[in-house]
Order: structure tokens, then C-alpha cells, then sequence
């Protein structure tokens, strides 16, 4: 560290910018999300949350396909090269 500056570190960077509080507010959710629960629980809940995730952009997906669906029959969708619209 310098001796002038006691908040600049050997890299030269400020250490007064950095504020401790936001760095512990960032992770004080995530800290009290997962307090009290076990390494089990912990990955049986990601994964829960993966499925949910994968089932909401599945959804999404074929919502997405049945609009196309209806606008190629309507005559006002063009399929590019390679796509197809049903599964």
C-alpha cells in the first residue's frame, strides 16, 4: 500500500469507492434465501427453479409458434430457410 494514501491499493485503485455496505447488501439476499437450509436443499430447490424455467420458455416458445402457425396460413408469414412450424 502507499503511505501517503492509506485508500489506494498496490494497484493503484481507490478503496474508498468501494462501499462495504453495498457489497454486504448484494449478498444479504442471497445469504438470507438459503439461511438455515442444507446443501440438498439448496439444489433440490435450483433445480426446481431450472423446471420452472425451462416449462415457462417451453410455453413461451409455442405460443411463439402457434402465432407463426396462424400467420403462415393467413399468407402473412414467410418461412426462412430451414424452419419449421411444426413439431
Amino acid at each position: 500500500m502507499n503511505s501517503q494514501n492509506k485508500n489506494i491499493d498496490e494497484f493503484g485503485r481507490d478503496l474508498s469507492l468501494k462501499s462495504q455496505q453495498m457489497i454486504s447488501l448484494s449478498f444479504e439476499s442471497y445469504f438470507a434465501r438459503f439461511k438455515g437450509m442444507s446443501w440438498v436443499e439448496i439444489d433440490e430447490m435450483a433445480e426446481e427453479e431450472e423446471e420452472q424455467e425451462k416449462k415457462a420458455d417451453r410455453e413461451e416458445f409455442l405460443k411463439v409458434l402457434a402465432e407463426r402457425k396462424n400467420l403462415l396460413q393467413k399468407g402473412l408469414y414467410e418461412l426462412e430457410e430451414g424452419e419449421e412450424v411444426d413439431l
